[in-house]
C-alpha cells in the first residue's frame, strides 16, 4: 500500500483559483499572488483514457498530496482559449475549434501547457494552508514540447501513464465501468463479429484500425458488445482516441523525460497494473524525491 505521509485534507482547486500573466517572466507573480513554478508538483503525462483521473483521485487519498490543481481541460478553458479568442466569456465546445485554438496557442507559446505551468499563480493568502508540506497534482501535459517546458520546473515529478489504444477506447466507452482486460488478449477469435457487428462498424468508421491490428479490433468490438456499451459512447470514444493520436504520442514525451528528468520520472502501464499498484509506484518516487 502507498505510504501515508499526512492526514491533512486535500484541497481541490477550481479553474477560478488559478491565473497566468503572460507579460511576466516565468516563476514570477503579481502582487498578492504566489507562483507555483518552484512548488513540489506531481505532473501526469498520458493520453485520454490512460487512467489519469482514477490515479489522481487515489493518489490524493494517500496523504502525500496537499492540493489538486484544476485539470488540463479546465486550465485550457480558463487560460488558453480566452488568450486566443480574446473573450473569456465565450465557451469553446467544438472539438475541432479547440484543437485549432490550442495549436495556435502552441505557435505563440511553444511549450504549450508547460509554459502555462511555469507562470501559473494562486492567491497567496489562500495558498498558505496547503502550499507547504505536501505535493500538488496536475493532470496533465502531453507531447515532447510541453514535457520539455515542464521539465524546467525544478521540483516537479512526472508520472507517465501508458495504456494501449484498445484499452483506452474501452475505458472511455464504458465510462469507467470495469471490464475484463484479458478478453483483449489471446483466445480464439473468428472473423465473424456476431452481435458485435455494430460496434465493429463504429470502430472502423472512425479509423480505429489505424491504431491496432484487425484481430484486436474484433476483440474490442466483442468486449463492448458483451458489456452492453452505448454505441454512441463507443463512436465518441473512438473519435477521441484516433483524433488525439494525430496530435500526441507518448513515446517522444517519454524520451524527453528520460533525457532531462530521469530521476524525477516514473512510467507505469495502467493496462497491466491496478490503480493501487500505480499509486504505489508514484508514491515511492515521491518518497525518493523527499
Amino acid at each position: 500500500m502507498p505510504p501515508r505521509i499526512s492526514t491533512d485534507p486535500v484541497t481541490w482547486l477550481s479553474a477560478e483559483d488559478v491565473a497566468v500573466d503572460f507579460t511576466l517572466p516565468p516563476g514570477t507573480a503579481p502582487a498578492g499572488r504566489q507562483a507555483l513554478a518552484t512548488a513540489r508538483l506531481v505532473i501526469f503525462v498520458g493520453l485520454t483514457g490512460s487512467g489519469k483521473s482514477a490515479t489522481v483521485t487515489a493518489l490524493a487519498e494517500t496523504g502525500a498530496v496537499r492540493a489538486v490543481l484544476p485539470d488540463r481541460r479546465a486550465v485550457t478553458d480558463r487560460i488558453i482559449l480566452p488568450a486566443m479568442t480574446g473573450n473569456p466569456d465565450r465557451p469553446v465546445t467544438d472539438r475541432i475549434e479547440r484543437f485549432r485554438l490550442t495549436a495556435a496557442f502552441r505557435d505563440a507559446h511553444p511549450g504549450g501547457m508547460g509554459d502555462v505551468l511555469e507562470r501559473l499563480t494562486v492567491d497567496r493568502d489562500a495558498a498558505e494552508g496547503w502550499l507547504a508540506g505536501g505535493w500538488l497534482v496536475f493532470d496533465g501535459v502531453r507531447g515532447p514540447a510541453e514535457v520539455a517546458a515542464a521539465a524546467r520546473l525544478p521540483n516537479a515529478v512526472f508520472a507517465v501513464l501508458e495504456a494501449p489504444p484498445e484499452v483506452r477506447v474501452a475505458r472511455l466507452s464504458l465510462r469507467g465501468d470495469p471490464f475484463d482486460r484479458a478478453s483483449l488478449d489471446g483466445g480464439d477469435m473468428t472473423e465473424d463479429p456476431g452481435g458485435a457487428a455494430d460496434y465493429l462498424r463504429a470502430l472502423r468508421e472512425h479509423e480505429v484500425g489505424t491504431l491496432m491490428q484487425e484481430e484486436t479490433m474484433l476483440r474490442l468490438a466483442r468486449l463492448l458488445s458483451d458489456a452492453g456499451a452505448d454505441p454512441a459512447a463507443v463512436a465518441s470514444a473512438a473519435a477521441i482516441v484516433v483524433e488525439e493520436s494525430r496530435y500526441y504520442d507518448t513515446g517522444p514525451a517519454i524520451a524527453v523525460l528520460q533525457d532531462r528528468a530521469p530521476g524525477r520520472t516514473v512510467i507505469v502501464d495502467t493496462a497491466e497494473n491496478p490503480v493501487a499498484d500505480v499509486v504505489s509506484a508514484i508514491s515511492a518516487r515521491l518518497m525518493d524525491a523527499g
